[in-house]
C-alpha cells in the first residue's frame, strides 16, 4: 500500500544461527606447521561445542558455570568458542560443575585406503 511504512524485521544472519565448524584441513603442501594449527584449532572447537552442548543441556548459563568451576565468564566464553585449548583437568572441572563424568574415548576412523592399517608391513 501507498505511504504505509513499512517495517524490516531484523533477523539473525545465517552466520549467528550457524554452529561453529571445524576449520578446512590444511592443503598437503603447507606443511607439518600448518597441519599442527589445524589439529589444535579443530580440537578447541570440539571441545568448546562439547563444552556448551553440556552446559545448556544443565541449563546453566556462562557465569553461573565459572562460579561453580572456579573461572571467569569470559574464560568459559573463550573455551566454549574455540578460542583456547583447555587442560584435560580444566574439563574435568567443568564436568563436575555441570553434575556430568568427562569420558575420554578414541574412534576408529574410518578405513579410507590413504593409511596403512595396523597388519600392514613396516620399513
Amino acid at each position: 500500500m501507498a505511504g504505509t511504512p513499512t517495517r524490516s524485521r531484523s533477523t539473525p544472519t545465517a552466520a549467528a544461527a550457524r554452529p561453529t565448524r571445524a576449520p578446512r584441513r590444511p592443503a598437503p603442501g603447507r606443511g607439518p606447521e600448518a597441519l599442527a594449527r589445524y589439529e589444535r584449532t579443530r580440537t578447541s572447537i570440539m571441545a568448546g561445542s562439547a563444552v556448551r552442548a553440556a552446559r545448556r543441556r544443565a541449563g546453566v548459563s556462562q557465569a553461573e558455570l565459572a562460579a561453580r568451576s572456579g573461572t571467569s565468564q569470559p574464560s568459559v566464553a573463550r573455551l566454549e568458542k574455540g578460542l583456547v585449548s583447555p587442560t584435560v583437568i580444566t574439563l574435568d572441572r567443568i564436568a563436575r560443575a555441570l553434575g556430568a563424568d568427562l569420558v575420554i574415548d578414541f574412534e576408529p576412523r574410518p578405513d579410507d585406503g590413504s593409511r596403512p592399517t595396523s597388519g600392514a608391513a613396516r620399513s
